[in-house]
């Protein structure tokens, strides 16, 4: 061996090290990106509501909000027609993003989580979330519903992988406390 053939080998050894450690963190099912408010369930709820609400024209954190779900997500909004017949469609976080910018850049909104129920087994969370909606803070709500939010971790962080919402209706009304 030369006095080369260590330090070669070292470097070697650091670069394959190296290599397979970017290759397990793009493998991640939550994506590559490791954003704090994803760690815990208690801190990416919080950061969803504060995402999509805020003043008309606001810049909110789409970016964020992407590295929030998983690649694939769905989204999956009920509507309800004149009738007050449901109507639901998937979209995907892109749709979803430009939708809320397309609603909001001229009306204000914030929406706030009022209480929660989760369960969690193993790398999966299924958490009931009563949400209300208002146009200023601290007024009353015009709109309350239920998010029914999928959640799964990867072994380092929480993502979205799926959410679905219904709001308070006519024929299936939200009375007193929920959770």
């Amino acid at each position: 061996m030369t006095k080369y053939s260590i330090p070669l080998l070292s470097l070697v050894l650091s670069l394959s090290s190296a290599n397979l450690l970017a290759e397990q963190t793009s493998d991640y099912f939550c994506g590559p990106e490791n954003p704090p408010e994803a760690r815990s369930l208690d801190t990416i709820l919080p950061a969803l509501y504060g995402i999509v609400s805020g003043k008309a024209g606001s810049v909110r954190n789409w970016p964020l909000l992407k590295d929030l779900f998983a690649k694939n997500a769905v989204i999956t909004p009920v509507y309800h027609d004149e009738n007050g017949q449901s109507l639901a469609e998937m979209i995907t976080v892109d749709a979803f993003i430009a939708l809320n910018k397309s609603t909001f850049k001229d009306q204000d909104f914030f929406e706030q989580e009022i209480a929660r129920q989760t369960f969690v087994f193993g790398h999966m969370a299924n958490i009931l979330s009563h949400y209300q909606s208002r146009d200023v803070v601290g007024a009353e709500p015009y709109a309350q519903g239920i998010n029914s939010f999928q959640l799964l971790n990867d072994g380092r962080r929480w993502c979205v992988i799926s959410v679905t919402w219904d709001s308070d209706q006519k024929a299936h009304p939200l009375n007193g406390k929920l959770f």
